[in-house]
């Protein structure tokens, strides 16, 4: 017998629909129920954050996974799975990098137009990736109607950035709320809050 050995190098994932990033690794004789996985040289548990697995790949070999949930900045770092057998032990490590979330350039503004019967909310961001906005009132989010409306459109201002708007027509005192603007990529996410009230 020998200790575990690691098969190919391990792999690192990202699941934009989930937000979840994966760490694999294949990995031959090693006991699923000794494996262990660190952050940063402390040994990390299953949480709301983080989700361990195994499945068998044939040939003795196994892939040992760690799911990282809702992935952001703060979750970036080394990590590492350590493998048992009866005669030793072995260990994979990974770096997570955060990658470039968008960032914002400008604090989010409220424009009113049309003598204040379109109330904007503007949001400007970049990246260098593709980018999505996703809004919410009240952190509930924010449904398009005939009256509430969501675009994205390229920045006159800066021709990197892009521009996210939340217009409300003939706004009304319901409208009143805390809105927020969540803008990411395939590397991460920002957000930029802001408080619309009527005098």
């Amino acid at each position: 017998m020998a200790p575990p050995s690691i098969y190919g190098d391990p792999k690192i994932s990202h699941d934009e629909s989930s937000g979840s990033v994966f760490l694999e690794t294949l990995v031959t004789g090693a006991d699923p129920a000794k494996t262990k996985w660190f952050y940063k040289e402390n040994e990390i548990a299953e949480s709301g954050t983080y989700t361990f697995s195994n499945s068998d790949e044939g040939g003795n070999r196994k892939k040992f996974i760690c799911e990282i949930k809702n992935f952001d900045k703060a979750l970036a770092g080394e990590y590492k799975a350590k493998f048992f057998s009866a005669d030793g032990e072995n260990h994979a490590s990974f770096t997570v990098q955060s990658g470039n979330a968008p960032e914002f350039y400008e604090k989010p503004k409220i424009v009113q137009r049309d003598g204040g019967n379109i109330i904007c909310i503007k949001v400007r961001a970049k990246s260098h990736l593709e980018m999505k906005a996703e809004w919410f009132k009240d952190d509930k989010p924010v449904k398009a109607t005939d009256r509430v409306k969501t675009l994205a459109k390229p920045d006159d201002k800066d021709k990197e950035g892009t521009q996210f708007l939340l217009e409300i027509t003939s706004p009304q005192k319901e409208d009143e709320a805390k809105y927020k603007c969540i803008v990411k990529n395939e590397e991460g996410s920002n957000q930029q809050s802001l408080n619309l009230v009527f005098d």
